[in-house]
């Protein structure tokens, strides 16, 4: 355990030139100079969601538009957008969210370096178990994410402090100070007092395992208003830092955060290559109707791949709840999981409460306290949805 951590340290020590709350400044040192550009791609998108490339042009989140170093996606209320990366890793943007996508490169080792950010919203990810050098780092106005070979999401923003919840894998979570992350590394080694603050960000960093979960505290937002070095009181923020290890504790995961992250789907590299070239051809206007049918056809049948992939995932989650349910002691535990609750008035006057969670060949699957419940549709008088809305659990 303690060779890992020090092993996601590092990772995080060495993202600590990444802007956040705006979009990263080019980099023109020789080690970007020998890194190879990378670009991720859009594998899947719904809504109302549209990508700002670097270059100031925008364009509507769909199937096989690129992205590169510099862009953003913005999703709208009801937008969600799965992107996937070179390496096979993905992510899902949710609704009402920004990412930045602050780095994608590869060096001539074949190491690569996904660093994205997330100033607002929500994002579910996928990373795959890599090389060791290999780095996937999510970014929040208020703290470092650094994961490898793991499941994750990370919440921030909207007047709440940052969150991640590991579903499987392993994350090292610590606040940040962006007044460090303007600096090289020679820079703070060559100054005692910021030296001292940075080893004391990287000691209370947690590493978060399966299941586990941990939140910033509001003092972490006075460190992440922290832009210039000049403006550093780093006894107090010494002082902050110190307070402010996260907290670990059980991710405490919904149904709808479990299903999020276990419905994302990868394309093989082949089918990405392909659908990323049917974009760009759909762009141009040199193609003949005849062609610009044929394109679209192809993009269409893709998606339907993709959303077919989705659903049988879905669908074999859904199987899951009922043949493996988990074990709930008490009503408020069903309303935290599933986030709504509901009661069943049977023919004969007894209830039924719990959450409905599917229905077929004629009975209703409920999740209680006691398990999973089937019953006749024709023994159900009334239905009573949202109950946790009219009741206190």
């Amino acid at each position: 355990m303690k060779a890992s951590k020090l092993a996601i340290t590092s990772a995080l020590i060495a993202v600590l030139g990444l802007a956040v709350c705006k979009k990263p400044e080019t980099d023109v040192s020789e080690s970007s100079k020998k890194s190879n550009e990378l670009a991720a791609v859009v594998v899947f998108a719904v809504g109302d969601s549209k990508i700002q490339h670097a270059d100031q042009t925008e364009e509507k989140a769909q199937l096989g538009t690129s992205l590169k170093a510099g862009d953003n996606v913005v999703t709208g209320d009801n937008g969600k957008v799965d992107v996937q990366f070179p390496d096979g890793s993905s992510i899902r943007i949710s609704p009402k969210s920004v990412i930045d996508f602050s780095k994608l490169s590869q060096n001539n080792a074949g190491t690569t370096d996904t660093q994205i950010s997330l100033v607002s919203g929500k994002v579910f990810a996928k990373v795959n178990k890599a090389k060791k050098e290999d780095n996937f780092t999510v970014v929040t106005p208020t703290a470092i994410a650094g994961v490898r070979g793991t499941s994750f999401i990370v919440e921030s923003g909207n007047g709440k402090p940052s969150q991640v919840k590991v579903v499987d894998g392993a994350v090292a979570f610590a606040p940040r100070v962006p007044a460090l992350e303007k600096l090289s590394a020679e820079e703070i080694n060559g100054n005692a007092d910021l030296k001292k603050l940075q080893e004391s960000i990287a000691s209370v960093e947690v590493v978060l395992e399966k299941n586990q979960g941990s939140t910033l505290s509001k003092k972490s937002e006075e460190l992440s208003k922290i832009e210039k070095v000049e403006s550093l009181d780093l006894n107090k923020a010494l002082k902050t830092v110190e307070k402010e290890k996260p907290v670990v504790a059980s991710a405490n995961l919904t149904k709808n955060e479990e299903q999020e992250i276990k419905t994302i789907v990868t394309v093989d590299k082949e089918t990405a290559d392909q659908i990323v070239k049917l974009n760009e051809s759909a762009q141009t206007d040199k193609l003949d109707e005849i062609k610009k049918q044929e394109n679209d056809k192809q993009r269409q049948a893709l998606e339907n791949e993709v959303a077919k992939k989705q659903e049988a995932e879905k669908k074999k989650f859904e199987q899951t709840l009922a043949s493996e349910p988990k074990e709930f002691k008490s009503k408020k535990d069903i309303v935290n999981y599933y986030e709504r609750i509901e009661k069943i008035v049977l023919v004969d006057g007894k209830t039924v409460i719990g959450a409905i969670i599917n229905q077929e060949n004629g009975q209703l699957i409920v999740h209680t306290e006691n398990g999973i419940k089937r019953i006749d549709m024709d023994n159900v008088e009334e239905v009573v949805y949202d109950l946790q809305q009219k009741s206190k659990f």
